[in-house]
């Protein structure tokens, strides 16, 4: 059918493609690079999400740099998670824990995982990534996560208790917590998994340059899914105290366990 289309058809496409070719090239996609990535296995976690006042929303507003929104639902996400060991970059590190705290938004641009299909895409803004692993730890800061060596704990409670107490708590100065959640049993038997059908969490923040840094989350397989209630208390005078404006926040508690953790770091060129 090409081979037929006449010639003013032909003329009309190549004065398109002048004229439109210099708006793509004022508006040019940004370029974004890869520049980490993070394989980790046998990971557990206790997570709370905290729906957020409009009072509440506003500071968490004012907490955002340039360019990034909260999303219409917002909401405070304080998570521990445990992994058995992880590759950084190629290199092996041994069993470490995390814990974030991160805030619900908008994506400011357009990436997708290479691992999964984005059929649930949860965007969240870092106000903290702390660890148990130097290396894992310098990783981050490097690329301009906000991040902390300290004492990480998770406790998932006693088979066969109902409800299942989980428990968590994280130390150092940038983001100190403790959660408590009461959790059904779990969704899956023990040792049984599934695939991941698609939810990829994207982790944002900017770097010292102003530039946008995105980490794909995506845990291919997970396993012992829980939910319920969880409480999450602040230390005075953080970060977090002061989104807050109380020393406690309840909200909606989920629990898991995933192999097949991977994070790519990507940097976007503007």
């Amino acid at each position: 059918m090409l081979q037929r289309a006449t010639t003013w058809i032909g003329t009309a496409c190549a004065t398109l493609i002048a004229t439109t070719g210099l708006a793509a090239t004022a508006h040019a996609v940004p370029r974004v690079e890869r520049v980490a990535t993070v394989v980790s296995h046998h990971c557990e976690n206790l997570g709370v999400t905290i729906p957020l006042s409009p009072a509440q929303t506003a500071r968490a507003q004012a907490l955002l740099p340039k360019g990034f929104r909260m999303a219409a639902l917002p909401t405070l996400l304080v998570e521990t998670s445990r992994c058995a060991g992880a590759t950084v970059d190629g290199q092996r590190i041994g069993r470490f824990h995390l814990s974030e705290a991160a805030l619900s938004i908008e994506a400011p641009r357009k990436i997708e995982s290479r691992q999964l299909p984005d059929l649930v895409t949860e965007n969240i803004y870092m106000l903290s990534q702390l660890d148990t692993d130097r290396l894992l730890s310098e990783t981050k800061a490097a690329v301009g996560y906000p991040t902390e060596l300290t004492e990480i704990a998770l406790d998932r409670g006693t088979d066969g208790s109902v409800p299942r107490v989980m428990t968590a708590t994280a130390g150092g100065e940038l983001a100190p917590t403790s959660a408590r959640a009461d959790l059904t049993p779990y969704l899956l038997p023990a040792g049984v998994q599934v695939p991941n059908p698609g939810v990829v969490y994207q982790l944002w923040t900017k770097n010292d340059d102003g530039r946008f840094v995105v980490t794909t989350n995506s845990n291919l397989r997970i396993g012992t899914p829980a939910v319920g209630a969880g409480t999450v208390t602040v230390a005075p005078g953080t970060l977090l105290h002061k989104l807050l404006g109380a020393r406690t926040a309840s909200g909606l508690a989920f629990s898991g366990a995933a192999s097949g953790f991977v994070n790519d770091t990507y940097v976007f060129s503007s």
